[in-house]
């Protein structure tokens, strides 16, 4: 049994999209959409953990430039085949080493992300990202609501405490991979220390965050 996510991802590629294609989750997916088009407006946008594109494609809409990144090609390849436009540039890149950019970015947003992010390292990252955004850019990020008999059951812990769920492929294999389900209380702990404005919505399904990165001072 694998347990890299990112040979998961790689992995799942072309069965990933079905996740939004669940009954279910429609109403939700729909406010999700309406929230991030109001706020991705006119905005230049580094995204990580892009996937397989289907925020980026709805980013996209509206969006000045999108600099869409993930770890592997594999689903990269599957959001190259969206309707994206000119202003969308996809580049492989490790969302804990993101390249110097030539650009500056006033959104930052990872949809799906923030469950996969181990809680040892959820400072680490946070602290990269921003460093890669404008002072006072926004965060963007959207992840689930564990919802029983949709989202898969918890396999175990690991010794920092992120929470483990089994999942197999069509190909039959299975692979554990991290899925945290942070409440309210956690991500405001988690954001605090780089942003203010921090705003949370929450839905049957979803919840979204929004934040605006500190303006450093002296």
């Amino acid at each position: 049994m694998a347990t890299h996510m990112e040979d998961y991802y790689r992995a799942r590629a072309a069965e990933y999209d079905e996740f939004y294609e669940i009954p279910e989750r429609q109403d939700d997916l729909a406010r999700l959409k309406t929230w991030l088009v109001e706020r991705a407006r006119d905005r230049s946008i580094l995204e990580v953990a892009a996937g397989t594109g289907h925020w980026t494609e709805a980013a996209a809409q509206v969006a000045k430039a999108i600099t869409a990144t993930d770890y592997n090609w594999e689903t990269l390849a599957f959001a190259a085949r969206r309707s994206l436009g000119p202003h969308v540039t996809l580049i492989t890149a490790d969302a804990y080493a993101l390249p110097e950019f030539a650009s500056t970015f006033d959104i930052g947003m990872a949809h799906l992300w923030w469950s996969h992010v181990g809680k040892q390292r959820r400072h680490e990252f946070l602290s990269h990202f921003v460093s890669r955004l404008q002072p006072g850019a926004s965060i963007l990020m959207i992840d689930q609501i564990f919802v029983e008999d949709l989202c898969r059951p918890i396999s175990g812990v690991d010794e920092w405490g992120n929470l483990l769920a089994l999942r197999k492929l069509k190909s039959g294999a299975f692979y554990e991979i991290i899925k945290n389900y942070p409440t309210s209380e956690e991500l405001q702990n988690s954001f605090a220390p780089f942003s203010d404005n921090i705003e949370i919505m929450l839905l049957d399904h979803f919840w979204a965050l929004s934040a605006r990165v500190r303006q450093q001072t002296g």
